[in-house]
């Protein structure tokens, strides 16, 4: 048997989707798992096909999935004979070749091989080298044979490649790539499969192609009626040749496949995502650059989706600073449709990279609106891409009988530019929300409140709210980055605790993560005086009324009644100056806090805005002393509350050992 069909039990867990353990608990139970083949070195082998069949005929996976997943850990395990670079070019060349020539690879001699190459590609423009460098690997060929008969043909067979390309170890391909659902929305809000309908043919164009998964998407997205002309530029030669291969496999003509060349005429719909940088050396300049040739680039009344960094797209800049004002200038002159911010881990090789997108329109007069949206919480499943795709078509052909955005929401342009700020959306209250569910609202406050009434049973503190209906009127917000800068609020910066310096009877408590998060009890880990002294001279305690902010997970934001506290990294503290008393309290602000913290998106590590990008309300003095005295009779209720919560529990627990180990037993109430 080849040794590219050997599987360990890590692979069958990884080819079935499951824990290493579960194939274990698989091999015990089931007297139908298949024997293993190889037993002389340290982990038993098993035939990876006999694998695949048990999986299938138990239910536990499809046969064409699995089929094609141990194609691709067959294909993994020729790493030691060519490198990963060299590996993805000669598969997806081979795949190439076959959909070419239309012949079988397994069984080919090498001077076969390359001759057939030789026909199909006598340029070398795509596949010749390639196919010429991996004739003498004699299992690849019969592998990619497998491979695309378990793929339903060439095409299925190299996206499933592309799809494994971190897997085979191919850095260079992984770091271009993007989710596939990203993909989809951006073909979809590029507006080419709405013009596809009417049209014989359009033309698709990415400056920046990568490995081809934007271009893929928009040419999945249009249907076979529509032949796609194809321009893509990438500078590096081996991303380009991998582009030929792969849209030649998708069936676009040889003459309407322009890679690297000078498009002859303007494109009906561009997807694009600008180069990576690090944010130190990042320069908007080119970005904005970037953006503009895209708009040159299309023809009247067509559209495209730019991905990018979204501290550049929609996070705010430098106060008249050029960056600042060439966005401004692309905004106001129409071009821009709609400003999308998006989920955390789109680019999977950078899960901390934020993006956002720029979806834009050519040769609309401008209108001094533009779509907003934030989705950064969200997952784009087909329903948040449908609706945002719907916004934008409609947007783009807005007529006077348009009832509005869905998800959306509409911005003055001439705002955002004079306030300079983040392009987040903020959207209003809608009237039939303020007709209904604001009504709504309020009756469950009082109905909340008499059952905090006959709960307290006239022994607690009484909760009045006074929440009503407020009149009708814009929110002004101001970012926390605004109210340090003019000297509202302070920020205490945490320090990294070394753990032999955190002990249990020191004069300060440390909070950190642990604390916040519940993991710990407060004032159980502290730090000796003289050691912070010493060691952290940088450190700052804290003073009763910091607002403490920890962003490592989801965020979690807490008063610091007592004061007096250590602040371990990463967790930060908000301060407000005494001369902002009037303004903010810190229940207050902890508060605003909360409801303006971003949600993480499930494959995000960390929050889509920082926290001085946050933004909160500005209320006036009065309303700010009225919400204090609220939440202040809040918290004394739910301090009660827990109170009695840890006891309850504690009680329960003294209850149960005491039964347990024989040392407590209950006497009848009656005779209590």
């Amino acid at each position: 048997m080849p040794s590219s069909l050997l599987m360990s039990m890590t692979d069958i867990a990884e080819l079935a989707g499951v824990r290493r353990p579960v194939v274990t608990t698989w091999r015990r139970r089931h007297d139908t798992f298949p024997t293993a083949v190889d037993t002389r070195g340290p982990r038993p082998l098993f035939d990876g096909h006999a694998v695949c069949d048990w999986l299938v005929s138990t239910g536990r996976a499809e046969r064409g999935t699995v089929t094609s997943d141990l194609c691709v850990h067959a294909i993994s395990t020729l790493g030691s004979l060519l490198p990963p670079r060299e590996l993805v070019a000669a598969i997806t060349a081979l795949i190439c070749l076959r959909h070419l020539d239309d012949e079988p690879l397994a069984g080919a001699d090498p001077d076969d091989l390359r001759d057939r190459a030789d026909d199909v590609d006598p340029g070398d423009e795509m596949l010749y080298a390639e196919v010429s460098a991996a004739a003498d690997v004699k299992q690849l060929p019969a592998l990619v044979d497998e491979l695309i008969e378990a793929a339903w043909g060439c095409e299925g067979a190299f996206d499933r490649i592309m799809t494994a390309r971190a897997r085979l170890g191919a850095r260079e391909l992984a770091e271009v790539a993007v989710a596939p659902e990203l993909a989809r929305m951006m073909a979809e809000l590029s507006g080419a499969p709405r013009r596809a309908g009417n049209s014989a043919s359009l033309v698709l164009a990415d400056p920046a192609a990568g490995a081809g998964d934007l271009l893929a998407a928009l040419i999945a997205s249009i249907p076979e009626s529509c032949t796609p002309v194809v321009q893509a530029t990438e500078p590096d030669p081996y991303l380009a040749r991998l582009l030929r291969r792969r849209f030649t496999v998708r069936s676009v003509p040889p003459e309407d496949l322009l890679v690297n060349g000078e498009p002859t005429e303007p494109a009906d719909a561009v997807v694009t995502h600008l180069p990576f940088r690090p944010a130190e050396h990042r320069d908007p300049a080119d970005a904005f650059a970037a953006i503009a040739a895209v708009r040159d680039m299309l023809a009247r009344y067509r559209g495209a989706a730019i991905l990018g960094p979204a501290d550049l797209l929609t996070g705010p800049l430098p106060r008249f600073s050029q960056p600042e004002r060439t966005r401004a200038d692309l905004l106001a002159s129409g071009v821009v449709t709609a400003v999308i911010n998006l989920p955390g881990g789109l680019v999977p090789f950078r899960p901390g990279y934020q993006t956002a997108l720029w979806v834009l329109t050519s040769g609309i007069p401008p209108r001094g609106r533009v779509l907003l949206a934030d989705v950064s919480a969200w997952p784009l499943d087909g329903k948040v891409i449908d609706a945002l795709t719907t916004d934008v078509d409609a947007w783009r052909g807005a007529g006077p009988g348009w009832p509005g955005p869905r998800l959306c929401q509409l911005a003055d342009v001439a705002t955002l530019v004079d306030s300079a700020g983040p392009l987040v959306e903020h959207r209003p209250p809608t009237v039939r929300e303020r007709t209904t569910t604001v009504p709504a609202t309020v009756a469950r406050v009082a109905e909340l409140e008499r059952g905090l009434a006959e709960i307290a049973g006239g022994h607690r503190p009484t909760v009045r709210t006074g929440l009503t209906r407020a009149v009708p009127a814009p929110v002004k917000r101001v970012s926390i980055r605004a109210l340090l800068r003019d000297g509202t609020l302070a920020l205490v910066h945490g320090v990294r605790i070394a753990s032999a310096d955190i002990v249990d009877n020191g004069h300060h408590p440390a909070i950190g993560v642990p604390e916040l998060a519940g993991q710990r009890p407060r004032g159980q880990r502290r730090v000796d005086r003289v050691v912070l002294a010493q060691r952290y001279p940088r450190a700052r305690l804290t003073e009763p009324g910091d607002v403490l902010v920890s962003m490592s997970a989801e965020a979690v934001i807490e008063v610091d009644h007592d004061g007096f506290n250590v602040i371990e990294f990463p967790v930060r503290a908000l301060r407000i100056r005494p001369r902002a008393a009037e303004l903010l309290t810190p229940r207050l602000l902890a508060a605003l806090l909360r409801a303006a913290a971003p949600k993480r998106g499930a494959r995000a590590v960390r929050a889509s805005r920082l926290l001085p990008d946050w933004e909160i309300p500005v209320l006036e003095p009065g309303l700010v002393r009225e919400a204090d005295r609220m939440l202040t009779q809040l918290d004394a209720r739910r301090a009660l509350a827990e109170r009695e919560l840890a006891a309850l529990t504690e009680l329960g627990l003294i209850a149960a050992t005491g039964l347990t180990n024989g040392t407590l037993t209950v006497h009848p109430e009656q005779e209590m």
